[in-house]
């Protein structure tokens, strides 16, 4: 039964302030936009989440480039020497029958061309396949990490967009206070006239409607400030407009909690996981410098020499050289280098799993705490929706009671502010239930269910 009438506070106490927002509002007004389609749009032209694809674009690309250094390296030269003065060689005159005298001569020609094209093809190196599955667990990486951004954009527009709700209605319920502040003057007004009521009592009302005035226009200016924040996340332009669409009572119902611990599920965690599993490729990857490295060769040249510039004559001859082989290379010692990197590598995975050790801590108490606070916040809406429903009552009774002229107008203005207090109170209570509600999707890793 408790639940029942709750239920039918809710619902009472959010039909006032809706109807008086839909009747603000224009017959050609643009189409409204709910929470599913503001998260479609701030997933699609958000800055943090497009810069977290094209964070992942790049590490796609870091993978090609990673398996580019086990193709074929194929490379083309082309060398042109001139020489002005050729080298003089001393040969000793026995060559040429002068014993006993050194002979100078000069070897080559004054132009010498090249022209030749080189392969290289690696055969083995384990550096190269552990980096190549590290390239390939770092765009998975990446990939999470797009996934935590999105994750943190919903949780940001989400809350942005309960926000903007709560003002508007905080707003409409001080529009529906203004509005019998406004008659209540007039009333009021004409009795000064007729000398029924002081000048005092009309000024108390001013006073109050002049309260309720600037109120309204403080929300009035949170609101705008809110939604161009809204607009900021969602990546629309300052100017353009923004219409919220206004589910019933903000789409509040009793909470239903599971009771499995879901913390596990959480983006953090796998980033975390994902990063150990990094760091231990990148230990192999060190230890695998130890390894021999075997590599295939071949080149093929063409030479030429002149002692005029008439390469592109056809009559003269290009000699071919070529090479076919290959290299293995073996280290022996590097002055303990690689130990001490490795050393330090391990230093960074016990840092990392110590890491993972307080998240998965840290997140499984942020889910406790988030379940408590959603069920407290629950019962605070409970709470203030039926405070809502007697304020409502008590007004009602007080003005019917000054109308009759039974209760003074200090009773009446009292129980306006109480009424106007307890909306305030019941929208404030609204609000801290949705972004409770977030915080336990957040907590659980449930942010994405939003979109769908």
């Amino acid at each position: 039964m408790t639940m029942i009438r709750t239920k039918r506070s809710l619902m009472a106490v959010c039909a006032l302030p809706l109807l008086f927002v839909l009747a603000t509002l224009p017959a050609t007004a643009q189409e409204s936009l709910g929470l599913k389609a503001i998260l479609k749009q701030a997933l699609e032209h958000n800055t943090q989440v497009r810069k977290a694809a094209m964070d992942q674009d790049a590490a796609r690309y870091k993978v090609n480039e990673t398996r580019a250094e086990g193709l074929p390296q194929i490379s083309a030269q082309a060398d042109l020497n001139y020489y002005p003065s050729i080298a003089t060689q001393i040969l000793p005159g026995e060559i040429i029958g002068q014993p006993g005298t050194q002979v100078p001569v000069q070897f080559g020609t004054k132009y010498n061309a090249t022209l030749g094209g080189k392969v290289t093809q690696m055969l083995y190196d384990q550096r190269f396949l552990t980096g190549l599955q590290a390239a390939r667990r770092s765009a998975e990486l990446y990939e999470m990490l797009q996934l935590q951004t999105e994750e943190q954009v919903i949780h940001e527009v989400a809350s942005a967009y309960y926000q903007v709700l709560d003002l508007e209605a905080q707003q409409a319920s001080v529009d529906s206070q203004l509005v019998r502040m406004v008659e209540l003057e007039r009333i009021t007004t004409l009795q000064v006239e007729n000398q029924f009521k002081r000048k005092l009592d009309l000024q108390r009302v001013q006073v109050n409607r002049q309260n309720a005035t600037t109120k309204r226009d403080g929300y009035a200016l949170n609101v705008e400030q809110q939604v161009n924040y809204l607009k900021l996340l969602m990546g629309m332009p300052a100017s353009a407009e923004l219409v919220l669409a206004h589910p019933a009572n903000m789409g509040i119902g009793a909470p239903v909690i599971s009771g499995d611990a879901l913390s596990a599920q959480r983006t953090d965690i796998k980033i975390l996981q994902q990063q150990i599993e990094l760091q231990d490729l990148n230990i192999r990857s060190i230890r695998a410098g130890y390894m021999p490295t075997l590599s295939a060769f071949g080149a093929l040249n063409y030479q030429a020499q002149r002692n005029e510039f008439n390469f592109f004559d056809q009559g003269q001859n290009w000699f071919p050289n070529s090479v076919i082989g290959g290299t293995l290379a073996v280290p022996l010692f590097d002055g303990f280098r690689k130990h001490s990197q490795i050393a330090q590598q391990k230093v960074a995975l016990l840092q990392y799993e110590a890491d993972l050790e307080y998240t998965t801590n840290a997140l499984a108490v942020e889910e406790r705490n988030a379940i408590a606070a959603l069920d407290n916040s629950w019962r605070t809406v409970e709470a203030q929706a039926s405070n809502l429903v007697l304020a409502q009552d008590v007004y009602s009774q007080t003005n019917s009671l000054y109308s009759e002229g039974i209760a003074p107008l200090t009773d009446l203005l009292d129980a306006d502010q109480a009424l106007s207090d307890s909306r305030t109170a019941y929208h404030s209570a609204t609000l801290k239930y949705k972004l409770a509600e977030l915080d336990l999707l957040k907590a659980q890793g449930g942010l994405n269910t939003l979109t769908r």
